[in-house]
């Protein structure tokens, strides 16, 4: 059965597969959950069957035991990040799909401020977002940049890994926490001593893994790291209060220092068409921005990205602004994906001159 489904959900273009003991399969298509047709209800044994299928024997060990596991598992022509875990009904499992074919900036529709940010020798880059925002796909096309670009050595610390990548111009290893490093601080450390250029770090989680990346910016390295927050300013507070209060501005003056910028993405259904496209709210470390995060006055950060064409920011709101009255996206999709609800419909009020929808 989970094989049929897998190959399903590539067929299908679906972004997640759902695998629960006593529910039908479910994909998530364009962001909509639906239920897959003349497939029975998941049952015990069926749900033993898919771990012995795609497990083995030490990662089958670690989820008996813990109850929980992630991994990255390859089927045919796509490759899954697998989260594995238990609730009151039984097993459960979700499929992510991970394309092979790796996407490039102009796929993706990256701004050009934030694709020039790649091409920068040294200092900290902050992918954010909401979960199932595309993080990984983002990340995965700046290391896919440096990879084709320059000669570099680029090593990548995840859990799992999700995106394969070969040596092009680059030499690139890519490791799994709980396989190749225990954790995701010893992965980054390591790095510092495989003489990396390039560090990707696949989520900062706790304080040591965001110091560890720091400290890898303040060596001189280029780090490309995630983050869940839903903009660009609430990433910035999200990387401080990992840290105790006491070390806040000592903290922020090491973030202003080494901050390349921050781009904040979020997925909205494409207009007229199957798919999704990705709205991006891009910050960059101006020396006005610089100023802001060392003063501790991360919140008036908004005013630059909300007036920033000129440097190559824009707020999330603005991108979805722009993506309605390019046709790329329904306004009421807009207006669902907006931060700021009354200023997204206001400004598409002002610019369709007739007060109307666009």
């Amino acid at each position: 059965m989970i094989f049929e489904l897998l190959n399903l959900c590539v067929e299908k273009g679906a972004s997640d597969l759902h695998f629960k003991v006593g529910y039908p399969p479910i994909l998530r298509i364009d962001g909509t959950m639906r239920p897959v047709k003349d497939m029975p209800v998941v049952s015990f044994n069926d749900f033993e069957v898919m771990l012995e299928a795609i497990l083995d024997d030490l990662q089958l060990v670690n989820f008996i035991k813990h109850r929980k596991l992630d991994l990255g598992y390859s089927f045919l022509n796509a490759r899954f990040r697998v989260n594995l875990f238990h609730d009151i009904h039984g097993g459960n499992a979700v499929y992510r799909v991970i394309p092979f074919k790796h996407l490039s900036f102009a796929d993706i529709e990256l701004p050009m401020s934030g694709r020039r940010m790649a091409d920068r020798p040294k200092g900290i880059i902050l992918v954010t977002g909401a979960t199932g925002a595309g993080k990984s796909t983002t990340l995965s096309t700046f290391i896919t940049h440096v990879n084709t670009t320059y000669h570099k050595t680029i090593v990548t610390v995840e859990d799992p890994i999700e995106y394969l990548f070969e040596d092009e111009m680059s030499l690139i290893s890519q490791r799994q926490v709980g396989v190749d490093c225990l954790t995701f601080e010893e992965g980054i450390r390591g790095a510092l001593q495989m003489d990396c250029d390039v560090l990707m770090v696949g989520e900062l989680r706790n304080t040591d893994a965001v110091e560890m990346s720091l400290l890898t910016a303040e060596s001189g390295k280029l780090v490309f790291a995630t983050l869940h927050s839903n903009t660009a300013i609430q990433a910035i507070d999200r990387f401080v209060n990992l840290f105790p209060q006491t070390l806040h501005s000592q903290v922020l003056g090491r973030l202003a220092s080494h901050l390349i910028g921050v781009v904040t993405q979020t997925l909205v259904p494409k207009k007229n068409a199957r798919g999704r496209i990705a709205a991006f709210e891009i910050l960059i470390n101006t020396p006005a921005v610089r100023g802001l995060v060392n003063e501790n006055r991360v919140h008036l950060i908004s005013s630059y990205l909300e007036s920033g064409s000129s440097t190559g920011m824009v707020s999330l709101d603005n991108s979805l602004v722009d993506l309605t009255f390019e046709g790329k996206i329904e306004k009421n999709d807009a207006l669902l994906a907006a931060n700021n609800k009354a200023y997204v419909k206001r400004k598409i009020e002002e610019r369709d001159g007739s007060g109307g929808a666009a």
